[in-house]
């Protein structure tokens, strides 16, 4: 729940207000008011804020789409045009145009189909009628149609000044252009590309937003410039994807493709099925291997019979490629059946959650009235059946934190309850850092024999271990302290406060070697209703990262259990002199609290300092952020992609994400990715005491919202 500025002291910037125009005529008596004067011309429009989006741009739809051929043999193609709701009239050439291209069967030299595009379609006459309904008449013949097609596709563009480009696809046979037809070679689920992409890549500013139009253009014979394949669509997106692409950044004179060799793929790569899937030939590449798929990632491969570097070798251990004297595709097949591509594709056990056999279920916490001792209770499975013989020392590790509520101009946050403070360089302080807790503590792990399981917290950090209630601070008790702060000299029982309190909500998570994803349950201990901070969840990173472990976790629910608001980098702790047992740990300078982990990341290369964690200053390799980029832009920013897209994750149409609008209010996320001096300026002004004043301007229906600075207005 976001809240505003508390009632007092908004009626006191409103009293101030009043008082200032009251007392402005204080020096003499006023006159009567004089009579109105003329209304002013009107002010000119102000520039936009800086940082903000430009307006939002709308979108326009094709229907009724229908090529043909007329009676001098041209390809045509029929269509209305609206704007989603009304007609859109008065459409010229120059903001249309349609484009063509031939399905080439394939043989058993070629291996599959291949589209071949036609180049220079332009359309010669455009006219309307009734309103709204267009026929558009290219300069291409029907006779034209590369040899050996049958198979056509045609697109219509239509490109207006003020609208996102749109595009629309129309399979057909020039026996029948009248009647559409099923495609032939439809490989790529372009929902899949959408999963991550949203709404399109910003590549041609949006106005190719759907594979079926790539591949018209993007066929082996590109253009007569470059080698065949060298843009065709498999080549080019399989070098985007794997950070192979360091020539393709030329192909496009408006500089496309200047970070492509630098860019990472968030899931794993050897899940062909993320993309492959759900349309007719979405198994082509596992059941028809060419030269150029296979090479369009494996870049080493030579096929003339000379030797190669191969493709399990690493930076440090150098493999020799198996040779291959081939000059077509025709016995690709023979080696590399369907089973074994698929196979040489299996992605690691922590890359797919289908590879995970274990499932659990926290069923319940409980807080004992007695000794305050916490225990979880919870079942688990593997592969579907009851798993009886878990051990403590199967990496079962778990989280304990609280919610600290949100109070006017702060939003909520959570704070373990397990904390330790670490240090990973000598000359500077230790800091506090979240983390989990595992039976080797001490806690007890007890197995119920029918698959069923508790475990009762050790609370290392309780005065009276165990006891939840005497909890008032956290204590280290990590092995990660360095130099002068190592727990020999006594820091093992330095404090951080941090209180318990049972009118809160708390949150318990569970970790088990393998397993599917972390469980976890919110309870109040008191029993009342409290505050909850649902945001965003594993659903959503799915879209991108697929169900790969991040770090240790799966879920976000988890995560938070260790990077809370008053969790920091290691690296990142204060200079100065030596901590004793009796001091508190200082905040680091680069906190881990999830929301600013996740933010920096996914901000990458347009965050103007940059961005590295659990990294030391002056190292070159690490977690090293700064050339990253997200791949979803907003179509009213069409120059790349960035990270304003703040509703893929902040999903407010997923019931489960009760708080997913806070986005909208603005917090101290916002410094995360706006991280100028300006910025931080800005945010360190209005932000007096730790009372942040943001949502007096950025709320929505504000003077300047924040759903409007990142989506146009």
């Amino acid at each position: 729940m976001v809240k505003f500025v508390t009632k007092h002291r908004l009626f006191a910037f409103l009293l101030v207000l009043v008082l200032m125009t009251a007392l402005a005529g204080c020096d003499g008596s006023n006159g009567a008011a004089g009579a109105p004067g003329a209304a002013g011309d009107d002010g000119a429009d102000g520039a936009d804020g800086i940082g903000l989006a430009g307006v939002a741009v709308k979108t326009l739809v094709i229907n009724d789409l229908v090529f043909g051929i007329n009676g001098s043999g041209f390809i045509t193609a029929s269509f209305k045009v609206t704007d989603g709701a009304s007609i859109v009239t008065g459409l010229t050439t120059t903001e249309s145009v349609i484009y063509l291209s031939g399905l080439v069967p394939g043989t058993a030299a070629t291996g599959s189909d291949e589209w071949q595009y036609w180049t220079g379609v332009n359309d010669t006459s455009l006219t309307e009628g009734p309103a709204g309904t267009y026929l558009l008449t290219s300069n291409k013949l029907a006779t034209d149609a590369p040899a050996g097609t049958t198979t056509q596709r045609g697109v219509a563009r239509i490109s207006l000044t003020g609208f996102n480009t749109v595009v629309k696809t129309y399979d057909f046979a020039l026996s029948a252009p009248g009647t559409p037809i099923a495609a032939g070679k439809d490989v790529v689920n372009d929902a899949s590309c959408k999963d991550c992409h949203g709404y399109g890549v910003t590549i041609h500013s949006y106005g190719r937003n759907n594979t079926k139009v790539c591949v018209v253009c993007h066929s082996p014979n590109y253009n007569a410039t470059i080698a065949a394949h060298e843009a065709d669509l498999v080549t080019m997106i399989h070098q985007i994807h794997t950070n192979k692409a360091t020539t393709l950044g030329a192909l496009h004179v408006s500089g496309h493709g200047e970070n492509w060799p630098t860019l990472k793929y968030p899931g794993t790569i050897l899940n062909c099925a993320k993309c492959h899937n759900t349309v007719a030939q979405a198994d082509n590449w596992k059941n028809k291997p060419t030269m150029v798929a296979c090479n369009s990632c494996h870049t080493t491969i030579k096929f003339d019979g000379t030797a190669y570097l191969g493709i399990k070798s690493t930076t440090t251990v150098t493999v020799a490629g198996q040779l291959h004297t081939e000059s077509d595709n025709a016995n690709c097949a023979g080696c590399h059946s369907a089973a074994k591509t698929a196979a040489d594709h299996t992605p690691a056990t922590s890359k797919d959650e289908t590879l995970r056999p274990i499932t659990a279920v926290i069923s319940g916490v409980t807080v004992s009235t007695l000794d305050g001792s916490v225990t979880v209770s919870f079942s688990v499975q593997e592969n579907g059946v009851a798993k009886t013989d878990l051990v403590a020392s199967s990496s079962v590790g778990f989280t304990l934190a609280k919610l600290v509520p949100s109070t006017p101009g702060t939003p909520s946050y959570w704070q373990s309850y397990l904390s330790k403070v670490r240090t990973k360089d000598a000359a500077k302080a230790p800091v506090i850092q979240g983390r989990n807790e595992t039976a080797a503590e001490g806690g007890v792990f007890t197995n119920n024999g029918d698959g069923t399981y508790t475990y009762k917290f050790a609370l290392l950090n309780a005065d009276t271990p165990g006891d939840i209630r005497t909890i008032t601070h956290a204590h280290n008790n990590s092995s990660g302290i360095t130099g002068p702060y190592l727990p020999a000299n006594g820091l093992t029982q330095m404090a951080y406060p941090v209180a318990y309190e049972p009118t809160l909500t708390h949150r318990v998570a569970l970790t088990i070697a393998n397993i599917k994803t972390q469980p976890f349950l919110d309870f109040v201990p008191a029993g009342n209703t409290a505050e909850t901070r649902n945001i965003v969840n594993r659903d959503t990173c799915n879209k991108c990262h697929g169900t790969t472990t991040l770090h240790a976790g799966v879920a976000l629910e988890y995560c938070v259990g260790c990077h809370n608001q008053n969790s920091f980098d290691p690296f990142t702790g204060v200079t100065g002199p030596t901590l004793t047992v009796t001091d508190t740990p200082p905040a680091g300078s680069s906190s881990v609290e999830l929301e600013r982990l996740v933010h920096k990341i996914h901000m990458g290369k347009d965050l103007v300092n940059g961005y590295r964690v659990n990294t030391a200053a002056t190292a070159t390799t690490g977690h090293i952020y700064d050339d990253l980029q997200y791949p979803i832009g907003v179509p009213s920013s069409s120059s790349t992609p960035n990270a304003s897209a703040c509703k893929v994750c902040h999903d407010e149409s997923n019931a489960a994400l009760t708080e997913a609008a806070n986005w909208k209010y603005g917090t101290r996320a916002c410094g995360s990715c706006h991280d100028s001096d300006l910025a931080t300026a800005h945010i360190k002004a209005n932000t007096p005491d730790g009372f942040a004043t943001c949502t007096l301007c950025h709320a929505p229906g504000r003077v300047a919202p924040v759903e409007d600075a990142h989506y146009g207005k």
